[in-house]
C-alpha cells in the first residue's frame, strides 16, 4: 500500500470525518485495543465501547445520548411484548421510521443523528476490523427496548437471517448498578453439546452464564453473532426507580452465517420429542378389564387404601368423581384444588418454605444461580435457550435434603398403579405409562420454553401437583397477578412448519395460547393434550413470594378412550377458566 493510500485511509477512520456525535474512540488505535479485548473475551469474543458518544454533558455524561433518550421517551410508542421467551417493552422499527413514520421521524433528530453514524461506512468499517466481519452491509436494522420492573429476555442466540454483530446502546440513567439488574449475560458452551461445525466449535449453551455485562449509560455491547455459540440473555430489571432503555441493532452480511442449522432458534424447532417407549408402563393396569359398557372397573380396596393415605375424603368419593369426569371430558382440563391431605400437603410446604428462607429466595434483589444447588438429592437442568430449574434426584439417600425427599415420595404416589386407577376412573382415560419429575422454579432464575421437543405425536395427559407461598390471599393475588411469571402454559403450533421458535419472533403469539394455569399450592392440575400442543412454565420473576414446586407425571393414554370426535387441544382452547 503506497503512503498516500495509508494516510488517506487514516483521515477516514481518524479524524472527524465520523460523523455526528460519536467520540473519539473510533479511531486506529481503538481498533487495535478493542480488536484485542473482542478476541480474548470469554465465553466467546465479545467487547464494550465504554464512551460511544462525547462526554459533553453534566457530570461526564453524554448530552447527545441524554437527548437521544428524551426524543424517545417523548414521542415513541413502545408495544408490550410478551412469550415464554421474553417480557419487554419494544418500539417500532427505527430503520425507515423517516419514510414510514416522517412526522415522527421528525421528532428525533437526535436519534437520527445517532443512527446515521452507527451505520455510517466508517463505523461499519470499524466494527467489521474490530469483529472480523467485514463487508458489512448497509442495511440499517435497530429499535429500541425498555424493560420496567420484572422485563426479561431468555437465552437465545440472535441468529436470524444475515446477522452478523448484534449490538446494544445503553440509554440507562446515570448510577446503574448490579443490584438494580437488566445485565447482558453471555453463556459459554455444555462440553458434551460441542463440535467442529464450519470452522467453529458450536452448541448449546450451559444452564448459567458466565458473565454480566451492566447497561450502563453511554457504553455500546457488541458481539459477533454464531451459530450454536453467542447464546445470551438480558437478566431480569429488578429496580422499579427507571426502565433499562437501549437502541439495539445489528450489522448485517450479505449472506447468512454458516452453520446456521445450530441457530438455537433451529434446535428448538429440530428437538426430539421424547418417545413413548421411554415411559415405565402400568403393566396390570393396561391389561386390566373394563367393565361391560367399556367404563373403567371400581377402584379395588387395596387402591382405595393407598389413595386415602394422600387424597383427601371426598376426591374419592364416586358422586365426586363423576362430576369431575363430567368436566374434564368437556374442556379436557381440570383442577382440583385442596387435593392432598393435611398431613401430607403441611409436610411438604414446611419443607419448601424453609427452604426458600434459608436459600434467599424470599428476599428482594438478586438470586446467585448457585442457590439451591448444594442441596444434596437437586441437580440444574438445562441448556438454557431451552430450560432452566432444579429437578430432584429420582432416588432418595440417607443425605437427601428435606424437600427433595418430600417431592420424591408424592412424585412416586403419582406414578403408582393406584393413582394411575383414580385418574381412569376421574378423567375416563386409562394411562398406560408415565414418566415424572419433581422441580422446583426459582425466582429470578427459572423457566422452561415451548419447543419442538415439547410437542406431542401422541396424547398425553400432564398430571401437575403445585406449591406455592400463597398462604394468604394477599399472596395468592399476587400469583394470580401474571405479573410474577410462574404459570403453566399449554399454546398451538400454527402448523407443520410454524412450531415453537416462531412463538419468539410471531407478534401475534398470544393467539396461540391454549390454557393457562397460575400456580396454585395444593392443587392437582389435569390436562389432556395432543399433537400440535406445547407446554412451557413461564419464567419466575423476583417479583414472586418464593420458588415454584410441582410434581409433573406425563402419561401415556390408550386411544380407545377418547372421543374421536372431539379434539383435545380445541377443548383447551374453550376452557374458560
Amino acid at each position: 500500500m503506497s503512503r498516500g493510500e495509508g494516510e488517506s485511509k487514516r483521515r477516514r477512520v481518524d479524524g472527524a470525518v465520523f460523523p455526528g456525535p460519536l467520540s473519539d474512540v473510533f479511531t486506529d488505535g481503538s481498533v487495535k485495543r478493542l480488536k484485542q479485548e473482542y478476541s480474548d473475551a470469554l465465553p466467546y469474543p465479545h467487547a464494550v465501547i465504554s464512551s460511544l458518544c462525547r462526554e459533553d454533558g453534566v457530570a461526564g455524561e453524554s448530552a447527545t445520548l441524554m437527548q437521544v433518550r428524551d426524543e424517545i421517551v417523548a414521542n415513541v410508542t413502545s408495544t408490550y411484548k410478551e412469550t415464554d421467551l421474553f417480557k419487554l417493552y419494544q418500539t417500532t422499527d427505527l430503520a425507515n421510521i423517516d419514510a414510514t413514520e416522517p412526522e415522527i421521524a421528525a421528532k428525533l433528530p437526535t436519534l437520527m443523528k445517532l443512527r446515521d453514524a452507527l451505520y455510517s461506512p466508517e463505523v461499519r468499517e470499524f466494527v467489521g476490523e474490530v469483529t472480523g466481519h467485514k463487508g458489512l452491509t448497509d442495511r440499517v436494522d435497530m429499535a429500541a427496548s425498555a424493560y420496567s420492573q420484572g422485563c426479561h429476555l431468555l437465552c437465545h442466540d440472535d441468529v436470524i437471517g444475515t446477522r452478523a454483530v448484534s449490538f446494544i446502546v445503553y440509554l440507562t440513567d446515570p448510577g446503574w448498578t448490579a443490584e438494580d439488574g437488566g445485565a447482558l449475560e453471555l453463556y459459554p458452551l455444555a462440553a458434551d453439546t460441542t463440535a467442529e461445525q464450519a470452522g467453529k466449535t458450536r452448541g448449546s449453551p450451559v444452564a448459567s452464564p458466565s458473565k454480566q455485562i451492566l447497561p450502563l449509560a453511554n457504553t455500546m455491547a457488541f458481539f459477533g453473532v454464531e451459530p450454536g455459540v453467542s447464546y445470551h440473555s438480558v437478566q431480569e430489571v429488578f429496580t422499579d426507580k427507571s426502565p433499562r432503555l437501549s437502541i439495539q441493532g445489528w450489522y448485517h452480511a450479505a449472506t447468512a452465517p454458516a452453520g446456521a442449522e445450530m441457530a438455537s432458534v433451529s434446535q428448538l424447532k429440530n428437538a426430539e420429542a421424547e418417545s413413548l417407549a421411554t415411559m415405565t408402563p402400568f403393566a396390570e393396569l393396561a391389561e386390566r378389564p373394563t367393565q361391560g359398557d367399556g367404563e373403567p372397573t371400581c377402584l379395588s380396596d387395596a387402591e382405595s387404601a393407598v389413595l386415602a393415605e394422600w387424597i383427601v375424603p371426598t376426591y374419592l368419593l364416586p358422586e365426586q368423581l363423576a362430576k369431575i369426569r363430567a368436566r374434564f371430558e368437556e374442556v379436557s382440563s381440570v383442577q382440583l384444588r385442596d387435593f392432598l391431605i393435611s398431613k401430607s400437603c403441611d409436610s411438604i410446604a414446611g419443607a419448601c418454605r424453609a427452604a426458600d428462607a434459608e436459600d434467599g429466595l424470599n428476599i428482594d434483589g438478586a438470586p446467585l444461580y448457585t442457590a439451591g444447588l448444594k442441596r444434596p438429592g437437586w441437580k440444574e437442568v438445562g441448556p438454557a435457550h431451552m430450560q432452566r430449574y432444579l429437578r430432584a434426584h429420582s432416588e432418595v439417600a440417607p443425605e437427601t435434603d428435606s424437600t427433595a425427599r418430600e417431592l420424591t415420595g408424592l412424585r412416586q404416589f403419582l406414578e403408582s398403579e393406584a393413582f394411575a386407577a383414580w385418574m381412569w376412573v376421574a378423567t375416563g382415560v386409562r394411562p398406560l405409562g408415565r414418566r415424572g419429575e419433581a422441580r422446583r422454579f426459582r425466582p429470578g432464575l427459572d423457566y422452561t420454553v415451548a419447543h419442538q421437543g415439547s410437542l406431542q405425536g401422541e396424547m398425553r395427559l400432564d398430571a401437575t401437583y403445585c406449591f406455592v407461598d400463597d398462604q394468604s390471599e394477599e399472596a395468592t393475588a399476587v400469583w394470580e397477578s401474571g405479573e410474577t411469571g410462574a404459570f403453566q402454559c399449554y399454546i398451538a403450533a400454527d402448523d407443520e412448519d410454524t412450531v415453537a421458535a416462531e412463538v419468539y419472533v410471531n407478534d401475534d403469539a398470544e393467539g396461540n395460547e391454549l390454557l393457562s394455569i397460575a400456580p396454585t399450592s395444593n392443587t392437582l392440575n389435569l390436562v389432556l393434550h395432543g399433537d400440535g400442543t406445547m407446554r412451557f412454565e413461564k419464567y419466575v420473576s423476583t417479583l414472586a413470594l418464593g420458588s415454584r414446586w410441582d410434581v409433573i407425571t406425563t402419561f401415556s393414554v390408550a386411544d380407545d378412550d377418547i372421543d374421536k370426535d372431539a379434539d383435545a387441544d380445541d377443548a383447551l382452547n374453550e376452557d374458560d377458566e
